[in-house]
């Protein structure tokens, strides 16, 4: 069996294109599939890490607000009254009031302590007032509750005044509202 130069050819051409086909096959195809499988993981870790990035600037800005809003927290405490007890509380805030009366000239008739109440999560130490005093003092006085450096509040402010001149002695009945984190005393 002899071959002749014409099938020679063809024999070694088809097992040129044997090889070829086998290392296309085999070897490039898995390399360039591998290459893309690569590539693709390469995008999927790179929006990875960019989520994560995100998440991290998230959780800084977080921490921040978080930051600022436990500084605006103390800020607030410092301004409620202190005080474990109402007792205390309503002791500060009398305290308060006479230091604000004595200052600005107002004489103090009378004082009575309201019922705590809650409001919104706190609770609410009230203080009525029966003073004496002109314009200018009681100008004075509501000056100095709101200059106190703790939340305090006027819910009711009545004026009386006999005979309406500059200077006239008026009757004043005023409730000072403080509040306090205590919690209400069972009687």
């Amino acid at each position: 069996m002899t071959i002749s130069s014409r099938e020679r050819r063809f024999v070694l051409a088809g097992g040129v294109l044997l090889v070829a086909f086998l290392a296309i096959k085999y070897v490039v195809v898995p390399v360039v599939s591998k290459q893309v499988e690569v590539r693709n993981e390469y995008r999927e870790k790179l929006r990875a890490l960019e989520r994560y990035q995100l998440v991290v600037e998230g959780k800084k800005r977080y921490e921040r607000k978080f930051t600022d809003a436990e500084q605006l927290f103390s800020q607030l405490q410092r301004r409620l009254l202190p005080g474990e007890k109402l007792t205390l509380a309503a002791a500060d805030l009398q305290s308060i009031l006479h230091k604000a009366a004595g200052e600005s000239g107002v004489t103090i008739a009378s004082e009575s302590i309201h019922l705590p109440k809650k409001v919104e999560g706190f609770t609410q130490v009230s203080v009525e007032l029966s003073l004496n005093s002109d314009l200018k003092k009681l100008r004075d006085f509501l000056y100095k509750i709101e200059s106190s450096g703790k939340l305090l509040t006027v819910p009711k402010l009545m004026l009386n005044a006999s005979f309406p001149r500059p200077g006239a002695e008026l009757q004043v009945a005023v409730v000072v509202s403080g509040f306090t984190l205590a919690a209400e005393e069972k009687s």
